[in-house]
């Protein structure tokens, strides 16, 4: 009972708490629950003395959320889904929420809509698919605004389950009618003079496409989305790395190098698994279908 008592007694100031530390940012978690960043300070203040520990790192007018706030963090994160999946079941009786899922605009007409129908005769789901940069993913899977998300580049995350589907080979692609579109094997010299379409360099100066770091290349536009890149390539001499399946797809010609481009892993990332003996979620359902759908075709 005791317990009981002093989970009742925390557990107003929870979304205020969950709001500050998924931002760290009092204004614009004010934004998020309607109430002043006053009120928000003094709530988590109220929140800190009750437990008797401090959840930030308070450096001037910055916050943020310390080990033990990221601890309590991952604890709220989890009973919330639990109760709104209990709610979302008992006033639905049980029948499946749309699913949200990211996918890379040009990945999803070859691994995403072919699993539609499937999904809809089996599970009854109405999928909602809503591209979002990877960056973003993790956040929002954790925030429930999105359920499921097939990478092409790794997010590294141990409170989310990561499902390798399948290896994509890569290759550099270009428009069709380009100038190098009809040569063979390409030189040194021909690539020297190619300008790529990339995405953003990653805080290490990695570029995310898979073309090797020992490579010397011209870059000159980079791009946050695969599918403004391949618009791009497809309206000027730019050239573009990206997965075979796709440059196929899009009808793009492919550049034979002499070396060989590494393949990258499609991910398929969710929410871990619930820790109790009830029936799988919507989104852990929709996974299954789509890893079987994805590794059988």
């Amino acid at each position: 009972m005791e317990r009981s008592r002093r989970v009742t007694d925390l557990w107003n100031y929870l979304p205020a708490f969950r709001a500050v530390a998924e931002v760290e940012h009092l204004p614009t978690a004010g934004e998020l629950q309607h109430v002043s960043p006053s009120a928000l300070s003094r709530t988590i203040k109220l929140l800190e003395e009750d437990l008797g520990v401090p959840l930030f790192t308070r450096v001037g007018r910055r916050i943020e959320l310390n080990a033990a706030g990221q601890a309590l963090l991952a604890a709220v994160r989890l009973a919330m889904r639990t109760v709104d999946e209990g709610i979302r079941a008992a006033a639905e009786g049980g029948e499946l929420e749309p699913v949200r899922l990211s996918c890379p605009g040009p990945l999803v007409p070859s691994f995403v809509l072919p699993s539609v129908p499937t999904l809809e005769e089996e599970l009854g789901v109405r999928l909602c698919i809503t591209p979002m940069a990877s960056g973003r993913v993790a956040d929002a899977l954790h925030r429930g605004e999105l359920d499921l998300a097939l990478l092409d580049d790794a997010v590294y995350d141990p409170q989310l389950t990561l499902r390798p589907v399948l290896r994509l080979p890569h290759d550099v692609f270009v428009r069709p009618g380009h100038p190098l579109a009809s040569q063979g094997r390409l030189r040194a010299a021909d690539l020297d003079a190619v300008r790529f379409v990339a995405p953003p360099a990653d805080e290490a100066g990695h570029t995310p496409d898979a073309w090797p770091d020992a490579r010397r290349r011209h870059i000159g536009l980079r791009v946050s989305q695969m599918q403004i890149g391949l618009d791009a390539v497809l309206r000027s001499d730019d050239a573009i790395v990206v997965p075979r399946v796709v440059g196929e797809a899009f009808g793009l010609r492919r550049l034979r190098v002499w070396f060989a481009l590494p393949s990258t892993e499609l991910v398929l990332a969710h929410r871990s698994a619930l820790p109790r003996g009830g029936p799988p979620s919507a989104a852990e359902r929709v996974a299954e279908v789509l890893l079987r759908e994805l590794t059988e075709g």
